[in-house]
């Protein structure tokens, strides 16, 4: 019989691997709305429009913030606001495949910081399913880390602050309620773009008219509902568990690219997508996957 717990579990790598769905979809509609505005006006827009767009929702939980929640919820956002600012500014200097290799790499930091901060040594399984995303991340984007350049240095700043940004969740989601912390960490990201828009970008938002169903869905399905989903799922399983699982939004982007920009499907391109799940597989049963094998 599946417990309780299990089934949270269960569900938590679901709604995860949903989320790397919305991941992996929205990189081509933020390459194409960036042709109509500037990387900062963007973001500002995304979360400004999702702190008021979640505030609106649950202003009766808003209400009885406390300064735990608040303080806790800053710390996450900083990190928050450390992996989006690296990561449109870091995709102006290099290739989008090898920023998605680089930013997804933060599956090989989490496990190491993870035992750093909140003391959770990785297993075995951690490990193995740690080296299978990562040989097919680097398959998935066809062996694409060839030379090093300023872009691909501002995109490993972004796969450390992802993978600060999870270990944070993980380390305060149990002591304040995730929609909070979710609107706080909102909260404080549109904040800070919109100090870096005043110092170094026009305050043009003309884009949410021409491009608004591409707005609507990075606020409301890559941003809103991702990042609660997120919050909440990581109350039920690791970062650790949680880096693995998005790793599948590269996947998914890759797919999405082949549908969406018409890009070729390569073997390599197949067989990291296999090596991925295969690792995930073996760090979710454990040693069920090797027994049953």
């Amino acid at each position: 019989m599946i417990s309780n717990d299990n089934n949270k579990s269960i569900m938590s790598i679901v709604s995860l691997a949903l989320v790397a769905l919305a991941w992996g979809t929205s990189y081509a509609i933020i390459k194409d709305t960036l042709s109509h505005t500037t990387p900062f006006v963007l973001m500002t827009i995304r979360f400004g429009l999702s702190t008021l767009l979640l505030s609106i929702i649950y202003y009766r939980k808003l209400i009885r913030i406390k300064r735990v929640d608040l303080i806790n919820g800053v710390k996450i956002g900083i990190f928050m606001f450390g992996a989006f600012i690296t990561l449109v500014t870091g995709i102006k200097y290099t290739t989008a495949s090898k920023q998605s290799f680089i930013v997804g790499s933060y599956v090989l930091i989490v496990p190491f910081l993870t035992w750093l901060i909140n003391k959770n040594k990785p297993d075995k399984y951690d490990v193995i399913g740690v080296i299978c995303a990562v040989i097919g991340l680097f398959l998935l984007t066809a062996g694409s880390v060839t030379g090093i350049n300023i872009g691909d240095i501002i995109s490993m700043g972004c796969a450390l602050s992802f993978a600060l940004h999870m270990i944070m969740i993980e380390k305060y989601c149990h002591d304040s309620d995730p929609i909070i912390l979710t609107i706080v960490q909102f909260a404080t990201t549109s904040i800070l773009f919109i100090l870096l828009v005043i110092m170094f970008e026009k305050p043009d938002f003309s884009v949410i008219s021409t491009a608004t169903s591409e707005i609507l869905y990075l606020v409301i399905v890559a941003t809103v509902i991702a990042f609660v989903v997120q919050n909440i799922a990581q109350r039920h399983i690791s970062s650790i568990t949680t880096s693995l699982i998005l790793t599948l939004e590269s996947v998914f982007g890759s797919v999405f690219a082949i549908f969406y920009l018409d890009e070729k499907v390569s073997v390599n391109m197949v067989i990291g997508c296999a090596i991925i799940l295969i690792g995930i597989v073996m760090h979710e049963t454990k040693d069920r996957f090797i027994k049953n094998n």
